[in-house]
């Protein structure tokens, strides 16, 4: 009986992290303020590789920005990224994220994954399948100037969250 119950116990757990690992994000597209030389770029990207789930970092000095590639099965932290930027000396102009939605149900307003609650500033005129660009919205992730034409809804009407609530827009 006792060894009947392990294999299902174990049959669950696997299914469950299977299930989880194929939605999540992939990439993370930062928009660096300020970076003027290379060694800049290089500080940023120091900062950005220490975060544990990142697995690479390709930062573009010309358009002063970086692709952040992340690690599978693991949760990756918009915060943390800007967080990261912030670190390194810098702004963060901009911050999007490529989001892989196969087991993710996303209602016209909102979604919750990995714990996080991801609210949209406008609902997507269409159902979200696939890999979708998200563009995070707060004065974390965006000037001023720009916060002030992507307002923030006073109300997420999503339901309890236990982690970080995000409010993003789909691009």
């Amino acid at each position: 009986m006792r060894k009947r119950f392990l294999q299902a116990f174990v049959f669950v757990i696997t299914s469950l992290s299977v299930t989880s690992a194929r939605a999540q994000f992939q990439a993370v597209y930062v928009a660096v303020n300020g970076l003027t030389c290379s060694q800049c770029s290089r500080t940023v990207e120091l900062k950005i590789r220490k975060l544990p789930f990142v697995a690479d970092v390709q930062m573009n000095l010309q358009h002063t920005e970086g692709k952040v590639l992340l690690k599978k099965d693991k949760k990756a932290s918009m915060e943390q990224i800007a967080q990261a930027v912030v670190d390194a000396g810098f702004s963060v102009r901009s911050l999007q994220a490529d989001l892989k939605t196969d087991d993710i149900a996303i209602s016209a307003s909102c979604f919750n994954y990995s714990g996080d609650q991801y609210v949209f500033a406008s609902a997507p005129q269409m159902p979200v399948k696939g890999t979708i660009k998200l563009k995070f919205i707060g004065k974390r992730y965006m000037p001023k100037s720009e916060l002030k034409k992507e307002p923030v809804p006073a109300k997420t009407g999503c339901g309890p969250t236990f982690g970080t609530v995000y409010y993003v827009s789909a691009t």
